[in-house]
């Protein structure tokens, strides 16, 4: 099993988990749309059958059918036909700098600032629980997944702090919790990870990223969580700069 596949086990099954008796097409194609959106699932990754997805979902055969050409409309998979086909994600290319600071332009400052407080109330929360139940398996995954503090590449800095904080989530045990934080990060993740242009702010963020994993390691909660709001401000306050800019 991948190194990325063995991390994300527990946020992928709560991405297929039953959505209960209510259950409908675009519920379905919400779910994984955003978990494609986040990273979750790989680009190129085989979905499963429609069949197989059904029974996962617990969802009418129909249903799931009806998802997949949704997802398919909106160049989230690609189905091909015949022997050794099936669904495959097609995930999006991360979008430019041009066309996150026009997402960015077009929300208000009282609405960047209410997606922040979201972001960072549900994130150290997250934290939190996950302190209170990582094992020492759990932690070593979280080890692997920093980055070198040397490191000079933004996008994987951009791709290693999605990653980070969407393990974390699987930690809290909670389907729920973790499907909401996919959610945020398909929603919000590319916005408030502008934040990685300023230099200073990606090598301090290695120092954040170590502190959050160590205080999971010694299951302290306060620690944990106090790691993710000084992570987290920071980069608010980074894009509530560029808001400014952009907005002139």
């Amino acid at each position: 099993m991948g190194r990325s596949v063995r991390h994300a086990s527990r946020a992928r099954s709560a991405v297929f988990a039953p959505l209960g008796d209510h259950g409908r097409a675009a519920r379905v194609e919400q779910r994984l749309a955003g978990a494609i959106r986040s990273g979750l699932l790989s680009d190129g990754e085989r979905l499963p059958s429609e069949s197989e997805l059904a029974s996962m979902l617990g969802v009418a055969t129909v249903t799931a059918r009806e998802a997949l050409v949704a997802l398919r409309a909106q160049g989230l998979v690609t189905t091909v036909r015949g022997r050794g086909g099936g669904s495959f994600v097609n995930r999006p290319k991360a979008p430019d700098a041009a066309l996150v600071d026009s997402r960015l332009a077009a929300m208000s400052r009282v609405e960047l600032r209410d997606r922040g407080t979201v972001y960072r109330v549900i994130l150290a929360g997250c934290a939190e629980l996950a302190a209170e139940r990582a094992d020492a398996s759990d932690v070593r995954d979280l080890e692997e997944l920093l980055v070198p503090a040397d490191e000079p590449d933004v996008a994987r800095w951009r791709h290693a702090d999605s990653e980070l904080f969407l393990s974390v989530a699987a930690l809290t045990q909670s389907a729920r919790m973790t499907r909401e934080v996919v959610r945020l990060e398909a929603d919000f993740g590319a916005t408030l990870r502008l934040a990685y242009a300023d230099a200073e702010f990606l090598k301090a963020s290695a120092g954040r990223h170590v502190d959050l994993v160590q205080a999971i390691a010694a299951h302290d909660g306060e620690r944990a969580r106090a790691t993710v709001h000084r992570h987290i401000d920071r980069a608010m306050e980074l894009v509530v700069e560029r808001h400014a800019q952009v907005r002139r």
